[in-house]
């Protein structure tokens, strides 16, 4: 079985395969779960999509971009436009919380994850290999975390994690590069990405760094062309932010996603009952000051925390750090206790992606470099603020492939063992 998942034949019936076998899988899942069923309950639908649902519900009805929350509070920027605008383009053709739209953004969603496995592959093939991208291909489409995240959550999880392969193809093809046409594809894909999830600009940085130190004296003309499309894809939402709050900005949200887990009550879990989405009072607050200045006084909340509890921060910091990468609290709480079945998993899949990069650097692979500049980088702004498996899903498709690529290395060590054991004069010169 394994020598026919790495094989090199027929890649285009390997990728059309396992791409229909992972959407037909997460389809199958969601009916058998009835995880599409809308609930009625006394929130009216907030948990179909939490604030991006809202967002799209009003856009749906003609109310602009606004009210991510229970109560309405006005125009917002606390999330990307793009999925909620994919939201409210659903909700028109098949009605607002509906069934219909429920069971249609599921089956987007199982698209977005299944498209996933044709870019792993191709991050694989320009990177490690073709048997490494093929396994990690065959591994994504049987992933636990991403048929959970697809099949039962309406969010940009899905779509996250696919922009983060193809982003990470793309640069691959980018980082040697001079062409002006290159660079600036590479820069409407990073502002696509940024208006979904602004976390993925965080991914260009390792490629970017390469691509300057080694192509140094010719690099600046398709560098600035790339900067220049980005700003130009983003500057519809960067202008009308400015119209809305007086300030050019992707979103507004880091202050209360800061507040909320950095606070005299957390070890560094999120504090649901200071998010507005779960807090009434908090809510109408919002509502009767307005974002800017909700956020501006969280802010102020937040300069105060950290100057007077410093060391509380930095014990926090660190017990999100840890949680990220092992789903492991150094110190648990009743709210978010450790879960041995979570620990194991992401502690697997996070050594075992450790071990593939630790692979490619004893080879001198370039491509060493890219992966752990990206899995290094991406992480740090949920370090400060809150540490969740769907922030860590988006990464998944990285470490799956080393993980695969170390797979792939050691079967070939332990058959060329196997093989010297077998047959010990295997390759020795024949001495007369």
């Amino acid at each position: 079985m394994f020598a026919s998942i790495t094989s090199p034949k027929n890649t285009k019936k390997f990728l059309v395969a396992i791409c229909l076998f992972a959407f037909v899988f997460r389809v199958s899942v969601m009916f058998a779960l009835s995880s599409y069923r809308v609930v009625s309950d006394d929130t009216n639908h907030f948990g179909f999509g939490w604030e991006m649902g809202r967002v799209a519900a009003s856009l749906a009805q003609g109310n602009g971009f606004s009210s991510p929350l229970p109560l309405p509070t006005g125009p917002t920027a606390i999330v990307g436009p793009l999925f909620p605008l994919l939201l409210a383009l659903i909700f028109k053709v098949f009605g607002t919380y509906s069934t219909g739209s429920s069971i249609a953004i599921h089956i987007i969603q199982c698209i977005f994850s299944s498209l996933t496995c044709l870019f792993i592959y191709l991050c694989g093939r320009d990177s490690v290999g073709v048997a490494s991208g093929k396994l990690a291909a065959v591994l994504w489409a049987m992933f636990p975390l991403n048929i959970f995240f697809t099949v039962t959550k309406i969010w940009e999880t899905s779509l996250t994690g696919m922009l983060a392969a193809v982003i990470f193809w793309c640069m691959l093809r980018s980082r040697d590069s001079v062409s002006v046409l290159r660079w600036s594809f590479a820069g409407a894909l990073l502002a696509v990405a940024s208006l979904v999830n602004t976390s993925l600009v965080m991914l260009s940085i390792p490629f970017g760094l390469w691509a300057i130190w080694k192509n140094r004296t010719r690099i600046s003309r398709p560098v600035i062309f790339g900067i220049l499309t980005c700003a130009a894809v983003v500057s519809p939402w960067l202008t009308r932010n400015h119209s809305e709050f007086g300030k050019f900005m992707l979103r507004s949200n880091f202050p209360l996603e800061f507040r909320v887990a950095n606070n005299e009550w957390s070890y560094g879990q999120k504090v649901e009952a200071l998010h507005p989405s779960n807090s009434l009072s908090v809510n109408r607050h919002w509502q009767s000051v307005g974002e800017s200045q909700f956020m501006a006084e969280q802010s102020a909340a937040n300069a105060k925390f950290v100057a007077t509890h410093s060391r509380r921060f930095i014990f926090a910091t660190l017990n999100r750090a840890i949680y990220y990468w092992t789903g492991a609290w150094i110190k648990p709480t009743a709210e978010f206790p450790n879960s041995w079945p979570i620990i194991f998993a992401t502690s697997l899949l996070s050594g075992a992606g450790l071990l593939g990069i630790v692979q490619m650097f004893s080879t001198k692979d370039s491509a060493a470099f890219m992966f752990a500049g990206c899995l290094l980088i991406y992480p740090i702004v949920y370090y400060v603020t809150t540490s969740q498996p769907r922030f860590y899903h988006a990464i998944t498709p990285l470490l799956i492939l080393c993980a695969a690529h170390w797979i792939v290395i050691w079967r070939k060590k332990f058959s060329a063992n196997q093989t010297s054991i077998t047959h010990p004069h295997y390759g020795m010169a024949h001495v007369p």
